[in-house]
């Protein structure tokens, strides 16, 4: 038999502020690379710089917007995810 154990109120803080300095992370690693989508909360489209006007730089130029938009989706969609978490701790029904 299973006994679900439940964190206390200390533990759930502790969470919930470990969430919150990665957020923080994530947006300096987002701000890197990206701009905020004024239009869309939590969207971010990515920047690429102009490296040239060769074909070598364009080359590069898409392997770095491939490498970024990559980048950009993974933390997307682990600060929606860490956003969901810290309002179920926040609502009282994180599990």
């Amino acid at each position: 038999m299973l006994i679900k154990s439940q964190m206390t109120k200390e533990e759930l803080q502790k969470l919930k502020d470990n969430l919150k300095k990665r957020l923080q992370e994530i947006d300096k690693e987002l701000a890197d690379i990206s701009s905020e989508n004024p239009l869309v909360r939590g969207d971010y489209d990515v920047r690429v710089g102009d490296l040239g006007k060769s074909e070598d730089d364009a080359g590069q130029e898409a392997v770095e917007l491939d490498r970024n938009q990559a980048m950009v989706n993974t933390l997307e969609k682990e600060r929606k995810d860490i956003e969901n978490t810290i309002g179920k701790i926040e609502a009282g029904s994180y599990s």
